[in-house]
């Protein structure tokens, strides 16, 4: 899976392709288990219909990046999240309006869906680097020395340390140096109570080259600083994300049969659906060692967001179905609602430096209501190998006008996230098995 600048052409054809091919039946608002069973023939009695479902999704969401420009950048605009989706349907006859029977629909769904993408910069050409996050912790860099390139021997020295938010202290000093043939990969930790220190160093006669790196940080902030050939290092910069989405619909409809074994199911009913995304952002200074086997701890920065939706609103369908055999049929279907929508944003940054325990910092919190309109969709294929029993092959497309993101205003501080409000499409297909009883 991975990160997309707008839904993937391809998969759109397919699912595209799918729905005309097979005539595929109704999807949900949400995902591609809402299908219902093509209605009973003309003259046949309402029954208790039970349906399970799985397909594969793909969401197209508005994207965002992390809190600062220099960290991840802005992102792409948008990003498709997919996976798989399962879902249960169950229709329960009421009784009836006339000759025609009235029906109490239930669906129930869920979408596990991700993407990630992953940048990496060599630092080859730089000699130095300065990375501060938060409030930049109580401590310093008290030496931070590498040899000139071409200076024989190459040498390093580092000093390093943190007085914490516990007021605790902790401190790293390590230093090396290489003759002609020699090379040194060392790095140290230390922990203090709420935080820490590294330091590591490269040291080799060969190239006659250095780099020294050091870092401090506590419950309140980071600082990375590097010196020297850095040819050695990379930023990797990751983004991923984690969504899942949750639907329940509640529909009363009333099948009316037409001529030409035609059947058309007006439905209206309550509908909630939440939307919770994690999406993680990871900045890491990835050293190599000069030493074949040596591995040196990776130091990172990450930040954790979280953005919720929660619609709860009404849902009109109307659904048509024909019967092309006595086992074969096929439907179409369209829908539209509107619901209310509250969002929840949470945002913070944690440090991560080798066998320190540090926590997280510089948090965020918002809320923001709204009102979303929600359409859709879609067309199936229903065989019936018995009497008692359906399969059926289905597709559709789902828009939501809005779905929060978030975007960003520049201040003194730097920038501040904001919700926003974007839209959102969701392509899916699925298989599912039907029992009446």
């Amino acid at each position: 899976m991975r990160i997309c600048l707008a839904v993937r052409s391809h998969k759109l054809a397919a699912v595209l392709a799918v729905a005309l091919a097979n005539l595929a039946t109704t999807t949900s608002i949400a995902a591609a288990d809402d299908t219902k069973p093509a209605p009973a023939a003309q003259n046949e009695d309402a029954a208790l219909t039970l349906q399970l479902g799985v397909g594969i999704n793909w969401l197209s969401l508005p994207s965002w990046g992390s809190r600062r420009p220099d960290f991840f950048g802005s992102g792409d605009s948008r990003v498709v999240d997919d996976g798989p989706n399962f879902g249960i349907s169950l229709d329960v006859p009421l009784g009836q309006i006339g000759s025609q029977p009235l029906v109490l629909e239930w669906n129930g769904s869920i979408s596990d869906l991700s993407s990630n993408s992953t940048d990496r910069t060599s630092l080859a050409g730089q000699n130095s680097l300065n990375l501060i996050y938060g409030n930049s912790a109580n401590g310093n860099v008290s030496t931070l020395f590498a040899s000139p390139t071409g200076t024989l021997p190459a040498a390093a020295t580092v000093n390093v340390t943190v007085n914490d938010s516990a007021g605790a202290t902790a401190n790293t000093l390590i230093s090396s140096s290489s003759p002609a043939g020699g090379r040194v990969t060392q790095f140290a930790s230390k922990s203090s109570i709420t935080g820490g220190t590294f330091a590591a160093l490269l040291t080799n006669g060969d190239t006659q080259s250095a780099a020294a790196y050091a870092a401090y940080a506590d419950n309140t902030g980071m600082t990375l600083r590097a010196t020297g050939d850095l040819s050695n290092s990379s930023i990797v910069d990751e983004r991923s994300e984690d969504v899942t989405v949750i639907d329940q619909t509640l529909l009363l409809g009333a099948p009316i049969d037409l001529q030409g074994d035609w059947t058309i199911t007006p439905k209206l009913g309550p509908m909630y659906r939440s939307i919770d995304r994690d999406v993680d952002f990871r900045r890491t200074l990835q050293i190599t060692a000069n030493y074949p086997g040596v591995v040196v701890p990776q130091v990172s920065v990450a930040q954790d967001d979280e953005l919720n939706a929660r619609y709860v609103g009404a849902l009109a369908e109307l659904s048509v179905a024909k019967a092309l055999q006595p086992d074969l049929s096929v439907s179409f279907d369209a829908r539209f609602g509107g619901a209310y929508l509250h969002s929840h944003y949470r945002s913070h940054y944690s440090a991560v430096l080798p066998s320190v325990s540090t926590g997280a910092f510089d948090f965020v919190s918002q809320t923001r209501d709204d009102a979303s309109l929600l359409a859709g969709v879609g067309a199936g294929l229903r065989y019936a190998p018995t009497e008692n029993l359906q399969v059926g092959l289905d597709a559709g497309v789902n828009y939501i006008n809005k779905v929060p993101t978030i975007n960003y205003v520049a201040d003194a501080g730097g920038v501040s996230p904001t919700i926003g409000m974007s839209h959102a499409i969701d392509y899916n297909v699925s298989v599912s098995v039907t029992w009446r009883f």
